[in-house]
């Protein structure tokens, strides 16, 4: 079976860099999959999940913000914020999604409640993957 060239990075670390089947990848415009010989493509990411399949085998993780670059040697996630199901902190994200519907509750500027929106959704989402793993 065909396989690219997957590199996923953080401000942080190197999160993932070896050679896939595929990926399916949440963008600011919804899920997208990337297969072998994929066209170029460049997308802002979006606060959800990435699938990585390679050999038989999915590994689920949440991401939150950046872009996917698919280029013809390789595609690129730099995210944000990048975490394995099996990593995640479930009563930490648990926590945070409290935090952020109470932020919601207070009615504050609307800078503040977007804020809080962004922080609900980037908890509920790890709390969702890591249920997945």
């Amino acid at each position: 079976m065909a396989t690219f060239h997957l590199k996923v990075l953080t401000v942080d670390r190197c999160f993932y860099d070896d050679a896939v089947d595929r990926i399916v990848v949440r963008t600011t415009q919804g899920d997208v999959g990337i297969l072998p010989n994929h066209v170029p493509y460049t997308a802002a990411l979006g606060i959800g999940g990435l699938t990585i399949l390679k050999d038989g085998e999915k590994r689920v993780a949440a991401v939150a913000g950046g872009f996917v670059d698919v280029s013809r040697e390789e595609t690129v996630v730099l995210a944000r914020t990048c975490e394995w199901a099996d990593e995640i902190d479930v009563h930490r994200a648990e926590e945070a999604a409290e935090r952020a519907r109470q932020t919601l509750q207070q009615k504050e500027s609307d800078h503040e409640h977007d804020i809080a929106q962004i922080k609900l959704k980037k908890a509920v989402n790890r709390i969702r993957i890591a249920g997945d793993k």
